[in-house]
């Protein structure tokens, strides 16, 4: 048994290691040709939509980059975190609860406004960019003309504001892993007892259904989650090392309704010529599953954001992006999805179609394809006790790059 532990530890760490990170977008989703924001419901989810982090109890630890043929995208590496708790709970206390914590982001949102600090994400009559293009010819245009004091000015406050949120967000990290740690341990001592895939209860997947037992089933129960995702690529090619940060909250009720933020943190620099960047936005997520064979999700993507200031005085802003989904169950081995990218043609950029399928013909073996515009996309995930590895292989526009990942489930 501490053999077979060994090996799978040597494993995660060679793919992690294969590159000087862990692949954004993540492996699955990518799989199903980026068709994922009804789904959701595994730790890449920040990206897709942040309320799926409520979605299957329990800790997702996962890492994923690109191993061939990169594409001209920022962002191919990924590191990602989910701790889900399940807890009984009246339906009428968790929707005052929603209630209550809307209302006091709202008037943080506000008071960041009020001082500068965050602007809308939408309306704005200023040159927006795609969050996965490279800024490095817009920061270098700026040449070396002279910052301005109040974007400097903006830019610290930005940076006090996330600080202070990050020092409070450490001290509920603690206390809620504190509670998922004693949460997974039945899950945990599961998964060494079982070195291949079975059913789990402890720590549901998107292999399985959850049980109608009281003990397993999500009736009558509110999840609550959080989700720390690093995205960092360092590209020669495109002449930027990008570094986001993104903490995600979220909350359901018996797995028919989620809710979910993303805190996202932009960290960047072009290297040419040493000049950095930072900023910030906020994304929302809801997801809802009427019944067991619907879902349907909705994402705003820089809902509200900072500019990202340079230290050339360059100013870059990231648009906002609206995407719906909807993920359909005809059999319980098959999900079929289809993804509406920008529905509101934001930033005079027209709209896309996604689409997804995934099969799940055996217990631990899941097989994917799909179409991200017009490039299709396919994947495979084998799951081996609590490992989960992941491959896709993306063609067309994508220049038939390929992605490993891996997911530790405890």
């Amino acid at each position: 048994m501490k053999n077979k532990l060994l090996v799978k530890s040597i494993v995660i760490i060679v793919v992690v290691s294969l590159q000087s990170a862990y692949a954004f977008y993540g492996t699955r989703p990518m799989g199903m040709g980026g068709a994922f924001t009804a789904i959701s419901d595994d730790a890449n989810a920040a990206y897709y939509n942040p309320a799926g982090m409520a979605l299957n109890p329990g800790v997702d630890i996962t890492g994923s980059t690109a191993i061939t043929n990169r594409n001209q995208t920022i962002g191919e590496n990924l590191a990602a975190m989910k701790m889900c708790l399940e807890v009984e709970m009246n339906p009428f206390a968790w929707i005052l609860g929603i209630g209550a914590a809307s209302m006091l982001a709202f008037q943080g949102a506000q008071f960041l406004s009020d001082q500068g600090v965050v602007k809308k994400g939408w309306g704005r009559d200023v040159d927006k960019s795609e969050k996965e293009e490279s800024l490095s010819e817009k920061v270098k245009a700026k040449g070396s003309e002279k910052v301005r004091d109040v974007k400097k000015e903006a830019k610290q406050k930005a940076k006090q504001a996330a600080k202070k949120a990050a020092k409070e967000t450490a001290k509920s990290a603690v206390s809620f892993g504190k509670e998922a740690a004693g949460a997974a341990k039945e899950g945990f001592l599961w998964g060494l007892r079982n070195p291949w895939y079975s059913h789990n209860y402890y720590r549901p997947s998107y292999w399985e259904r959850r049980h109608h037992h009281k003990k397993y089933s999500p009736e009558g129960k509110a999840q609550f989650a959080i989700g720390l995702t690093w995205v960092f690529d360092k590209n020669s090619t495109l002449d930027q090392n990008t570094s986001w940060y993104s903490l995600s909250l979220a909350s359901g009720y018996e797995e028919r309704v989620a809710i979910g933020a993303n805190l996202n943190i932009y960290d960047l620099e072009i290297p040419s010529v040493k000049t950095k960047g930072f900023g910030g936005s906020l994304d929302l997520g809801m997801i809802a599953r009427p019944v067991d064979e619907v879902a349907f999700g909705i994402t705003a993507k820089d809902l509200l954001t900072t500019d990202i200031h340079f230290d050339n005085g360059a100013v870059a802003t990231y648009g906002m992006n609206v995407n719906a989904g909807i993920a359909i169950t005809p059999l319980p081995q098959v999900t079929i999805a289809a993804d509406l990218k920008n529905i509101f043609e934001q930033n005079n950029r027209s709209s896309a179609m996604h689409y997804g399928v995934e099969a799940r013909p055996m217990g631990g073996v899941a097989l994917r394809a799909g179409l991200h515009d017009n490039s299709k996309t396919a994947g495979i995930g084998i799951a081996v006790g609590p490992l989960v590895i992941d491959y896709a292989y993306l063609a067309g526009s994508f220049n038939r790059t390929q992605i490993l990942g891996a997911t530790w489930k405890i």
